[in-house]
């Protein structure tokens, strides 16, 4: 049995978007202060689920050319608002795409010569890139009204948010113990 483009398209289109979601929560936790062991396998993960879902959203973005039903222009897939279908949604695609790349480049090829400050912040794109990605298949996916798709959607979701929730808290908490230790010196 073969498998179709729009089948390929949708399952490397997941498979990007759950190992970002691993590499985001796991990079949220490898920070987080109420995570006191194995940083380095969070680390590990952190970084190579980031390279996998890059590596697959470049195979989605492949495929997407070769589609028998709607195949898209190299322009279509490479620039935002340029594709004939569905153009919003598909520019949010594009676009996350671009800020997932900034993100790993920088993180992984070219940290050691940026100013850490820089750094962390364009780290942090990941998370809109995040959410335009999950609005990406909410909006195009033909099967975004299924209801396992829509857990999934929901499951993860909810997940980075509450990490991230638990994350900012626990920074709020750590830097008002060094505020109120720093003024009692």
């Amino acid at each position: 049995m073969l498998i179709s483009t729009w089948e390929w398209i949708r399952l490397l289109g997941f498979l990007a978007y759950f190992y970002f979601t691993i590499s985001i929560a796991f990079g949220l936790l490898r920070k987080s202060s109420f995570v006191k062991s194995h940083k380095n396998l969070i680390y590990q993960t952190h970084q190579n689920a980031g390279w996998l879902g890059l590596i697959t959203v470049i195979g989605h973005m492949l495929v997407l050319l070769i589609d028998h039903y709607k195949p898209y222009s190299f322009v279509e897939v490479l620039f935002p608002f340029f594709a004939e279908y569905e153009s919003l949604p598909s520019a949010l695609g594009t676009i996350a795409f671009y800020l997932f790349l900034m993100v790993i480049m920088t993180s992984d090829l070219w940290i050691r010569t940026m100013n850490r400050a820089l750094w962390k912040k364009l780290h942090f794109l990941v998370l809109p890139a995040w959410a335009l990605s999950l609005a990406h298949g909410v909006l195009i996916g033909t099967d975004s009204e299924n209801a396992f798709v829509i857990m999934l959607y929901v499951a993860s979701g909810t997940i980075t948010l509450l990490i991230l929730t638990a994350r900012t808290i626990s920074q709020l908490k750590n830097n008002k113990g060094n505020i109120s230790t720093s003024h009692n010196h």
